[in-house]
């Protein structure tokens, strides 16, 4: 089978994302590339149609590419079709929000996570229309994917909920397959005590990844004891930049490669945090770091509730700073909570397995394209 996957990033650069060459910036470019070399395995034909500032083609860990010319990530809804040979079987929006208004060519889709559940903050009217406007599009967006392609997978549970819900006659299209951890990449090793406990913050910068919130949150814990790690990079660089410039406890380390860089910080963190305002699914971070053994402390938003028993397998608290702060300095003051939860994060995460997680999709397609 000839399976053409489509998503406007996947191998290089983006705007306001500081890294060299062509890398994968995100989850969901990583989780792009596993699932391409799963089915180069499986002995199908793959290839992934990307947007960028020039029309190009090239391969990118054995991948075949074509980058379509594009105006932006919005645009590119129009534009993709233009990459997409016509050899192709199959074609996999691997952002469902690509599907309008060509979703017919959209065989299938992943829904990666709510886009509309970030809060409104402020008193602007103005501002309050955008917000308001942004949440209809995205569901828009959303509800023509569940029409238009004949399946879908959801990394959580959240689409299914909403689809029963709100368009019950296409609950049938949906599939529920949870994100993964490869646990022979991550996986714990044995920690040095030193003086200070460590906090990694491993995100995109953005604010709805919560970076400005976690930073407010931070200063205000007030402890010398404590360092926080932040690795990624994106539009609130330069606010990481001058907080870790002001604050020697931040220590900031850039763009790290996903399979090189992260286990080692992870591995090395006492806590990590997942502080998004919203837009989360099945967080490849916190499944990667309660792997490697890191105590997570993470937003009860999206699908994260999905991964984490509160007080068991990590922490959940309201993507607020004095929530983060509250929960930070309880977590950090109790060595035996930490280690309790630790041990039992370690076991429940076997369950996000990254075979099983490979069983799934291979089902999934070959109920789709037997």
């Amino acid at each position: 089978m000839n399976i053409c996957f489509v998503n406007y990033s996947f191998a290089g650069t983006a705007d306001a994302f500081a890294v060299k060459g062509r890398q994968l910036i995100g989850g969901g470019e990583v989780y792009l590339h596993d699932l391409c070399k799963l089915m180069q395995k499986q002995g199908h034909e793959v290839s992934v149609v990307q947007g960028g500032r020039v029309n190009d083609s090239f391969e990118f860990d054995g991948i075949p590419v074509t980058q379509v010319a594009s105006k932006g990530r919005y645009w590119f809804n129009f534009e993709w079709p233009k990459g997409v040979s016509a050899s192709a079987d199959l074609v996999h929006l691997h952002d469902a929000n690509h599907a309008y208004p060509k979703g017919s060519m959209g065989n299938t889709a992943t829904f990666h996570g709510v886009s509309w559940d970030v809060p409104f903050s402020g008193f602007d009217p103005i501002q309050y229309m955008k917000w308001r406007s942004r949440n209809a599009f995205f569901q828009y967006l959303i509800r023509y994917a569940v029409k238009s392609c004949r399946r879908l997978v959801s990394v959580d549970s959240v689409l299914p909920r909403f689809v029963s819900i709100h368009m019950p006659r296409y609950k049938d299209r949906l599939t529920v397959i949870p994100n993964y951890v490869d646990l022979k990449t991550f996986y714990p090793k044995p920690r040095k005590h030193g003086r200070r406990l460590t906090i990694l913050l491993p995100r995109n910068l953005t604010r709805n990844r919560g970076i400005d919130l976690m930073l407010s949150a931070f200063h205000r814990l007030n402890r010398d004891d404590v360092e926080l790690w932040i690795a990624g990079t994106g539009p609130l660089q330069p606010l990481v930049e001058r907080a870790a410039s002001r604050d020697p406890r931040i220590k900031y380390w850039g763009h790290k490669d996903h399979y090189r860089d992260l286990p080692r910080l992870y591995q090395k963190a006492d806590i990590t945090v997942i502080p998004s305002r919203g837009v989360e699914g099945t967080s490849l971070s916190a499944l990667e770091a309660m792997a490697c053994g890191s105590v997570v402390v993470a937003s009860r938003v999206g699908g994260i509730p999905d991964l984490i028993d509160h007080e068991r397998t990590g922490f959940l608290c309201a993507p607020s700073v004095q929530s983060f702060e509250d929960t930070l300095a309880a977590v950090l003051e109790d060595s035996a909570l930490r280690q309790r939860v630790r041990g039992r994060a370690l076991a429940h995460v076997k369950r996000f397995a990254l075979p099983v997680w490979q069983k799934r999709w291979l089902e999934f397609f070959d109920d789709v394209f037997p």
